[in-house]
């Protein structure tokens, strides 16, 4: 008997997917890097989708007239290659969705990044698997340096990761009126425990957190810059060459419903999903 066409072509799907699983190099926590790196010559590729619920009013010109949720969106595109089997380099475009009031958001391309990492021996050889990490940002108003020290260790089934992650930004490096800048320190460590239930499902938990130490301006502007806690259950599905993963952050420091114009609301999603190329 022979198969419907659709069927037909829908066939070799699954076969197709799962000849890359060697190759792929999944990401079991959306936001921490693990120490495995790309095989030399494999190309990956990476969307990321944040999702940021804020608030903002309703009328632009009425602020008594109420307010609204209006969530931020960070996209990005990543394009991940394997220099060897220890060193891989990755290539960023990133897209912002900012919420307005009156309900509305707009879409803007703001930048490049451009990336290195590696990893310094193979998994289980030192008593701590440790990689590095090293990327630059050229963003539309901002030049950014970060650096990653990320950490793994395995037990079974469970795998424990860390990144330990901290940036200096230099605002309008372009703009005469700033020359001389100090340099503003961010940081941004993360870490999270992952647990392969089956070969394609790996539940776990992730914290991360983001912000300065020192802080200046206005209260909001102080508040919106300091360091901000999430902690959050994750997912991760491996389907060959295919994977996914996704988690859902509380903010520790507030689940309040934020005001317009503060930098985070009470809960942050992230997705990532990957194909190997």
């Amino acid at each position: 008997m022979r198969l419907p066409i659709a069927l037909r072509l829908l066939t070799p799907l699954p076969l197709l997917l799962m000849s890359g699983l060697a190759n792929a190099n999944p990401r079991p926590l959306p936001f921490t890097y693990p120490n495995e790196t790309l095989p030399k010559g494999n190309l990956e590729l990476e969307l990321y989708t944040d999702v940021n619920p804020l608030r903002v009013y309703r009328d632009p010109a009425d602020p008594t007239a109420g307010k609204l949720w209006e969530p931020g969106y960070i996209l990005q595109n990543e394009f991940e290659y394997g220099l060897t089997d220890h060193v891989e380099l990755g290539f960023y475009q990133v897209f912002e969705a900012n919420p307005a009031d009156g309900g509305q958001n707009g879409m803007s391309f703001d930048g490049l990044k451009w990336r290195v990492r590696t990893r310094l021996a193979e998994p289980g050889e030192l008593p701590v698997d440790i990689g590095l990490y090293f990327e630059l940002e050229t963003m539309h108003d901002e030049l950014s340096f970060e650096e990653k020290l990320n950490l793994q260790k395995r037990f079974g089934r469970a795998a424990w990761m860390a990144n330990l992650w901290v940036e200096e930004e230099i605002e309008r490096p372009l703009d005469s009126s700033n020359h001389g800048r100090e340099l503003e320190f961010v940081i941004n460590p993360t870490t999270g425990f992952t647990y392969e239930l089956t070969p394609a499902f790996h539940p776990g938990i992730e914290y991360w957190a983001r912000g300065q130490l020192e802080t200046e301006g206005t209260p909001q502007e102080r508040a919106n810059a300091r360091v901000h806690h999430f902690l959050g259950p994750a997912i991760h599905f491996e389907l060959g060459r295919l994977w996914w993963s996704g988690g859902l952050y509380v903010n520790l420091n507030s689940t309040k419903i934020p005001q317009p114009g503060d930098a985070y609301g009470p809960v942050w999603f992230r997705s990532v999903l990957g194909l190997d190329l």
